[in-house]
């Protein structure tokens, strides 16, 4: 139960938290301070008086230099300017001595109540390094799609020129689970999944064909040895494939630069789950499992879920590109507004627009800046203030990001973090091993005192001179109710060492328990035991001891009655038995009226023609003497 209690006290923050030490005092708010003169307390003052408002400490004698009022700070550890040069008349410089976003690192310690802010800078530097992985789908309708992309690092390599003069490309392709249902596992699909007049490679999951290099004349000749796969159903494995491209970072070569995955195909995908098709039960554990460039535990671990992509893809700041065609353009962008950093582009039918598509995608995404920032120690928020270009500024939600950032644009934002503790109390009603945790959610920057009762917890919370008095009452003597009045429970066996701090009382049935309005703050529960019977009892407290009331009947659920069981199934047997006959009997009679009909209809049309019965026989028998010539 809860009793809710509002009245008007007069005081501030700091002396209604009736804090008792330095800690507990500054943690009330920006405004509290804490005396460390031992002699400032008067006679008859308790400890809290230390602390109070910084103004009314001084006022009571109490030195400046003797209160404890720390102030939060930010203190910047890492501050290199951001980069600014041209491509063309640049000097070569490494990916990790360039910098776009200014501080790099600092420290903030932060007050309770007291915000603290910072301001961040952006700049999207020029010819800043791009690495850039194809992934392709190999599946037998990316036919032509494939003596498109056998050309593609040269020409790609040409293209980028105009954004970075420092570009690596690698490609990658996939297939499918190499289990039935998703291939053909006859030994001759095996080796060619493909009908016998396509010469087809071995279906596999994923295979790592290039790591990323600056070389497009390689890219180009080791995708030209590459030959179409085959599957059996529609969706890919695709998910499987980017998994892999995403933590395998060591073998993949990427750079700790602009990470771009573009993954091509004219499917939908599989995700976590379909794997119980194949009979894949473990999940997805997001490692690496590449050994001489192939993905070799497909058969072994589940599809990834989409979060788990979003998760590793995040980790490893990779922004991914979907080159799909027309036809699953829905399916890719319901998936981009799931996966942040990520681009759908509309493949044409051989892949002939793929560099058009890479280089409009990308610049899509290097537009936008987005502020996004890790979990959060407890009780610490954080808001921004940005700054965009043409004096634009956003705050709330929009305040993350700016949009049409092209490179060389600057933009600022003003990050604000504010402590608020989040207050738990742990309470013992009547015995030190009965506690209980309550954190109060609600009530970060109100100030709460607690009164402890034996059968309730009273809390009292005060807030702009407006106190609230909060009565919670708890079901505490469960155990000990089970042990003295049924003797079962988990207390049994200590029943008189631990459970004699309250007097007991039986009562026949639940209508002679205590009522609510004959006490103050009286506990009904209701509680269940190991043999799911229900025990019921009241407690309260009554000059100072806790009585308890305790119906002395648990109730249990009633056993099954056998005979009406069995009773009802043998009358259902019969009456089902005794229907199914007589329907039987009527489609008999419906049958044989249909047929006698049908035969009196068919005597009605019959029409008799006169003829010689064909089994007569005449009495009379004609012989001629064949030697008689008519003489």
């Amino acid at each position: 139960s809860l009793l809710l209690d509002v009245s008007f006290i007069d005081g501030n923050d700091c002396t209604k938290a009736s804090a008792q030490s330095c800690g507990e005092c500054i943690q009330v708010g920006e405004k509290c301070g804490w005396c460390t003169l031992e002699a400032f307390l008067k006679q008859g003052e308790s400890k809290s008086t230390r602390c109070d408002e910084i103004e009314a400490l001084i006022k009571k004698g109490c030195p400046d230099k003797s209160i404890e009022n720390p102030r939060g700070t930010v203190s910047i550890n890492q501050n290199k300017p951001v980069t600014n040069r041209k491509k063309d008349v640049a000097e070569k410089l490494k990916p990790d001595q360039i910098t776009q976003i200014q501080p790099q690192k600092l420290t903030l310690d932060l007050r309770a109540g007291e915000p603290q802010k910072f301001s961040l800078k952006f700049k999207r530097a020029e010819d800043y390094p791009i690495d850039l992985y194809y992934l392709m789908d190999l599946s037998f309708s990316m036919k032509d799609d494939l003596e498109n992309v056998k050309n593609l690092g040269t020409d790609l390599m040409r293209e980028m020129q105009t954004i970075t003069s420092d570009f690596r490309i690698g490609f990658g392709s996939f297939v499918e689970k190499t289990v039935m249902p998703y291939i053909s596992t006859t030994p001759a699909k095996l080796l060619n999944p493909c009908t016998s007049d396509q010469n087809c490679t071995s279906p596999f999951s994923y295979k790592n064909v290039l790591s990323l290099t600056a070389d497009g004349q390689k890219f180009n000749s080791l995708v030209s040895r590459q030959h179409i796969s085959g599957n059996l159903d529609s969706p890919e494995g695709g998910f499987d494939a980017i998994m892999q491209v995403a933590v395998c970072g060591d073998q993949i070569g990427w750079r700790n630069v602009t990470r771009l995955l573009v993954f091509s195909t004219d499917a939908g995908f599989h995700f976590a789950g379909d794997g119980k098709l194949g009979g894949i039960v473990l999940p997805n554990d997001g490692k690496c499992h590449l050994t001489d460039n192939m993905y070799t535990m497909s058969h072994y671990y589940d599809y990834p879920s989409i979060a788990h992509l979003v998760q590793k893809l995040s980790d490893n700041n990779i922004q991914t590109i979907f080159a799909v065609t027309e036809e699953f353009q829905p399916v890719y962008k319901e998936l981009k507004n799931l996966i942040p950093k990520s681009a759908v582009g509309t493949l044409s039918a051989n892949s002939s627009n793929v560099i058009k598509l890479i280089i409009d995608a990308y610049n899509s995404l290097s537009s936008e800046v987005i502020l996004e920032n890790t979990k959060l120690p407890e009780g610490v928020s954080i808001s921004y203030v940005s700054h965009c270009k043409n004096g634009v500024s956003e705050t709330g939600d929009n305040g993350r990001k700016c949009s049409n950032i092209s490179i060389g644009d600057e933009v600022r934002a003003i990050c604000r973090f504010l402590y608020s503790p989040l207050f738990v109390w742990v309470f013992k009603p009547t015995r030190p091993e009965i506690s209980h945790h309550i954190p109060l959610v609600g009530l970060q920057e109100i100030v709460c005192d607690i009164g402890i009762s034996k059968d309730h917890l009273k809390i009292l919370c005060l807030k702009d001179n407006v106190a609230l008095t909060l009565y919670i009452h708890l079901c505490l003597f469960r155990s000990c109710v089970q042990c003295r009045a049924f003797g079962t429970g988990e207390l049994k066996d200590k029943c008189d060492q631990e459970c004699q701090y309250f007097n007991l009382k039986m009562v026949d049935n639940k209508e002679d328990l205590p009522q609510p309005n004959s006490q103050a703050y009286l506990t009904h529960c209701k509680e269940r035991d190991a043999n799911d019977c229900w025990f019921f009892f009241t407690y309260a407290t009554k000059n100072d001891t806790a009585e308890v009331y305790v119906v002395k009947d648990p109730e249990c659920p009633a056993g099954p009655d056998i005979i009406p069981i069995v009773a009802g199934l043998v009358a259902g047997i019969v009456l089902i038995g005794l229907a199914l006959l007589l329907i039987w009997k009527l489609l008999m009679i419906i049958h044989d009226r249909r047929e006698f009909a049908k035969f009196e209809k068919e005597k009605m049309n019959a029409k008799w023609d006169a003829g010689e019965n064909p089994i007569y026989k005449s009495a009379v028998t004609t012989v001629v003497n064949p030697k008689y010539e008519g003489k």
